[in-house]
């Protein structure tokens, strides 16, 4: 009887035990909740890179509106847009009969970042760099569509630097992009959206 009893409650001490060292098991260990807080950061890291990723630049129409507010007796001879460390900025110059203007504007905050001028050389005022370097820019195409032009054609890349210019009478688009070690570089038409040159560099 006794040794039938003894059985019995060491039958059901195991039992305890064996319960308890579930219980242990279940619990999540270290490793796991370093690798539970390794996805969570991985998602904000995602996360903040898209914000970035997101954040628009004012268009072309939009930068050239300010720099005629700020020079309205002038006309641009350039527009560029590129990056600098405070981020996208448009670098517009400009000129009247005797003085050049160069404004940088943030691009996504419409600040002006820099205005200066200069007189020109003799040889260019009376209106001959105004004449010569003057940018028609009525009805030219936007970035964002130089930029669909300028992908499709280089087939890679992505478009990272544009600049409005003029060749005779031709007001065009050079947009570079930038894939790797290679390097595109288009002209497009701003008014038609023809492709006029197109140089591939490895």
């Amino acid at each position: 009887m006794k040794k039938t009893l003894l059985a019995g409650i060491t039958f059901v001490l195991l039992g305890v035990m064996v319960g308890c060292g579930n219980k242990t098991v279940q619990q999540p260990t270290s490793e796991s909740k370093n690798e539970t807080t390794n996805v969570s950061t991985t998602d904000s890291q995602v996360s903040e890179k898209t914000k970035v990723e997101k954040v628009k630049t004012i268009d072309v129409s939009d930068a050239i509106k300010i720099y005629q507010e700020k020079h309205p007796k002038t006309d641009i001879t350039s527009v560029e847009l590129e990056s600098e460390r405070s981020g996208l900025v448009y670098k517009i110059e400009g000129v009247d009969d005797e003085t050049e203007y160069d404004l940088t504007i943030n691009a996504s905050s419409k600040e002006i970042l820099r205005d200066k001028s200069e007189k020109l050389d003799k040889e260019d005022r009376a209106g001959v760099k105004r004449k010569q370097d003057k940018l028609d820019l009525k009805d030219i195409i936007s970035i964002d569509e130089a930029t669909t032009i300028a992908e499709k054609e280089t087939g890679f890349g992505t478009a990272q630097e544009w600049s409005l210019n003029k060749d005779l009478s031709t007001t065009y688009w050079e947009v570079k992009g930038v894939e790797g070690r290679k390097e595109a570089q288009i002209k497009i038409d701003a008014k038609s959206g023809e492709v006029l040159e197109f140089e591939l560099d490895d």
